[in-house]
C-alpha cells in the first residue's frame, strides 16, 4: 500500500511561538472573519447599488417634471403679472375719474322705452363740477320726443336741456335728436 503524503503549511509542533507559525493560525482563523465580513460588505454595496440606481432614476423624472412645469408656467406668471399690473392701473385710473351711474340712471329713467340711444358723450365741467351729456338718439314717433323731452325738464337732476336738432328722415321714417343736458352738481343735487 502506498503511503499517503501530507502536506501541512501549519509549522512544527515544536516550535508553535514562532511568528511563521502565529501569522499562519491567525490568518486561518481570524483572517477569515475579516475576509466573509468584507466580501458581506462588498456584495451589500453592489446590491443596494440597484436600489440607489432605481431611486436617482426616480428623483431625476421627478425634477425633469417640476422643472417641465416650471418652465410652463412661467409664460402664464408673467402673463399673469402683466394682467395684474393692468388691472391695477385700471383701477387707480377709473379710482380718480368722476362716477357717472347716477346721472346715467337719472336719463335711463326719463327715457322713454321706444327711444334709442346712437351714442352718449359724458363729460364733466372741471370749475363747476357739472356733468354734461351729449347724446344722439333715434325716435320712431313724433309724440315720443315730446314725452321725452317734457321727462328731462322736469327731471330735479337736470339743470338744463338743450335740444341741438331734430331731423325727420323721410325715406326711413324716423327722427334724429341731438340733445345735449347739464346734470346738477353732485354739491345742489345733495347727494
Amino acid at each position: 500500500m502506498a503511503v499517503k503524503k501530507e502536506v501541512s503549511l501549519l509549522p512544527n509542533s515544536e516550535n508553535p511561538n514562532s511568528f511563521s507559525s502565529r501569522l499562519i493560525k491567525w490568518s486561518t482563523t481570524t483572517g477569515r472573519v475579516v475576509i466573509i465580513f468584507t466580501e458581506l460588505i462588498v456584495v451589500c454595496a453592489f446590491i443596494s447599488r440597484f436600489w440607489l440606481d432605481r431611486k436617482n432614476s426616480d428623483l431625476s423624472e421627478i425634477l425633469r417634471q417640476k422643472t417641465s412645469i416650471l418652465q410652463n408656467t412661467q409664460a402664464f406668471e408673467s402673463e399673469f403679472k402683466q394682467l395684474q399690473q393692468k388691472l391695477s392701473s385700471i383701477k387707480s385710473f377709473y379710482a380718480n375719474q368722476p362716477k357717472y351711474d347716477q346721472q346715467l340712471d337719472s336719463l335711463i329713467k326719463s327715457t322713454p322705452e321706444e327711444i334709442y340711444y346712437k351714442d352718449i358723450n359724458i363729460t364733466q365741467d372741471e370749475k363747476t363740477s357739472e356733468t354734461i351729456i351729449n347724446s344722439n338718439l333715434i325716435a320712431y314717433r313724433e309724440d315720443l320726443i315730446v314725452n321725452f323731452i317734457t321727462n328731462l325738464m322736469v327731471n330735479p337732476d337736470i339743470k338744463q336741456v338743450d335740444i341741438k336738432r331734430i331731423e325727420k328722415k323721410s325715406k326711413e321714417n324716423q327722427y334724429d335728436v341731438i340733445i345735449s343736458l347739464v346734470f346738477n352738481s353732485p354739491k345742489t343735487n345733495g347727494k
